[in-house]
């Protein structure tokens, strides 16, 4: 089934009183929160995203974070700058209901340099935002946008293999095929409701992501976005999250579905968060996945999945289903002030006493994800930066299944990391706040994996092909990570401009972009040097 928003915001309307909404799940825009939230003896669930606003503003509130001031006097200029640099271009505010209506913008033009070719995207749209009822108990966002892109050749060699443009939405050739260029649309929304300190309610069109990482091994905002129904509870020190999905696999739709190009499937995921000490927060993660039809009827939705407090594999296993089941944990540890490591593990398959005969045995299924943050900030705020270094791998055939439908992606993009499985990645990441406004980030990435050296072969990267594929299963032993057509990854991102309106994270900036692709069959250089305008509100990941 799929979900209409605008029904559902007329419906939540009519029943409901207002609340805050949630923080744009964009990475920059943490950083300035961050700091504050993860100071050691504060209790903030800082794993679930993207956060709440009611509550961070209990720690942190936006006033104190961008303590900018306006410019004095009713001169034209002045009302104009103080409009673009410090307001929503559109306010209503009444006692009993907030409105605000924003440009939805990314103007960015730039050059190739290998290929000596120009690259640009172009993306108008507006992002709506209101609060209903003296109480605040209701609140809704929708953003909605069209875009065009002329890209680098890597990006267009994925965008044409997987009919997707990465995490964005289903494209289509703009102009001349063939030419790089394409033409996609896109729209979130949700509502938000909350009738007690302890619940909130959530019902839209979006991402989600859990971990303290630049990436998730668990649950990341990597694909494109879909549709959910979110209930969260707070109790003490604990933070529980129930995530009911709607997720499609457009490359292997089944005759039922083929009409529509994809095969639904569904997801359901537990989160159970826990402030063990003030220096140590501890999460344990669940979810399943199922196709819509199997073979031999039309599941749909299914209600087993859907108690809020149950383990997945028991009821899995008691079905005999063939189901999707993986699970994990997340761990963030605070030993002294502006200091986090933090960790994940992720477990999608496991078979102890078959890897007993042996070492590599392709159903050890699992992800791992270690990571240090530093924070840099003044009493003030004036000047803040993080430092921060990350690993992650995943062994071979991880997030695949037996299944391809059940894999654990959405609209032919991973769930979790971007590079599937059969990797190792390390992240270098710095970034600097200045004077509110200025800033500068430079991202170093090295990774490798193992690709397919045919189009028959299956060494453990593309989790959209069968494990009955993988060579010698179901006794497939000797795996190892980078195993296939080794190939090494290395980009550089550096970024550096001027936060023009807080409110919406409007940015003029620059960018140097450096890729390098390398194995014994191709390889690829990409530089990129581009200018932008744009409201930063998503993360958008091309370093694969």
């Amino acid at each position: 089934m799929r979900f209409n928003l605008l029904l559902f915001f007329s419906l939540a309307i009519s029943f409901a009183s207002a609340q805050q909404s949630t923080l744009y799940l964009n990475r920059n825009i943490y950083n300035f929160y961050d700091p504050a939230l993860n100071e050691k003896g504060v209790y903030f669930h800082t794993a679930i995203k993207p956060y709440r606003i009611a509550e961070m503003d209990s720690i942190i509130q936006y006033d104190f974070v961008f303590r900018l001031q306006k410019l004095s006097g009713d001169k034209f200029f002045g009302k104009v700058w103080n409009w673009i640099a410090y307001d929503n271009m559109v306010q209503v505010n009444q006692p009993d209901f907030h409105l605000t209506i924003d440009p939805f913008i990314n103007f960015t033009g730039g050059l190739e340099l290998e290929a000596g070719k120009g690259v640009w995207t172009n993306t108008r749209g507006l992002t709506i935002s209101g609060d209903i009822g003296e109480k605040k108990k209701v609140s809704f966002t929708t953003t909605a946008r069209e875009n065009q892109a002329k890209v680098p050749d890597y990006l267009a060699e994925f965008i044409t293999t997987y009919n997707v443009f990465p995490g964005q939405g289903k494209v289509r050739a703009f102009k001349d095929k063939g030419s790089n260029k394409f033409d996609y649309a896109n729209a979130t929304g949700y509502v938000s409701y909350t009738p007690s300190k302890y619940f909130n309610f959530q019902l839209g069109h979006d991402k989600n992501f859990i971990g303290d990482g630049y990436r998730s091994m668990l649950l990341s905002d990597n694909a494109l976005y879909y549709p959910f129904f979110k209930i969260t509870t707070s109790v003490w020190k604990f933070k529980y999250m129930n995530l009911y999905t709607e997720f499609d696999d457009a490359m292997n739709a089944d005759s039922i579905d083929a009409i529509i190009g994809v095969t639904r499937k569904w997801g359901s995921f537990h989160y159970l968060s826990f402030d063990a000490f003030d220096w140590a927060q501890i999460g344990v993660f669940e979810g399943i996945l199922w196709p819509q039809n199997d073979s031999v009827k039309y599941r749909g939705f299914d209600f087993n999945y859907i108690n809020p407090i149950i383990f997945f594999r028991p009821i899995e296993f008691g079905l005999g289903s063939p189901d999707n089941a993986v699970i994990g944990a997340n761990i963030k540890l605070k030993p002294i002030d502006d200091l986090i490591l933090y960790g994940q593990f992720m477990l999608d398959d496991l078979d102890v006493a078959a890897a007993r005969n042996g070492k590599g045995f392709y159903r050890n299924k699992f992800g791992v994800q270690a990571g240090i943050k530093y924070f840099l900030h003044t009493d003030d705020y004036k000047h803040s930066g993080v430092v921060q270094v990350e690993l992650d791998q995943a062994n071979p055939y991880t997030y695949a299944h037996k299944e391809p439908v059940q894999n654990y992606a959405h609209y032919n993009q991973p769930l979790a990391h971007p590079l599937g499985a059969n990797f190792r990645e390390i992240n270098v990441l710095l970034n600097y706040r200045g004077w509110y406004r200025y800033y500068a980030d430079i991202k170093l990435q090295h990774a490798i994996i193992g690709y397919d050296t045919s189009a028959t072969s299956h060494v453990g990267s593309n989790i959209f092909v069968s494990d009955f594929t993988i060579p010698g299963f179901p006794d497939s032993y000797g795996n190892e990570i980078g195993q296939g057509l080794k190939t090494t990854i290395k980009s550089a991102d550096l970024r550096g401009g001027f936060l023009l309106n807080p409110k919406i994270n409007l940015n003029i900036e620059g960018q140097i972009f450096i890729r390098n692709f390398e194995n014994a069959i191709e390889k690829q250089n990409t530089v990129l040097f581009m200018l932008a305008l744009k409201t930063d509100l998503f993360n958008s990941y091309y370093d694969f």
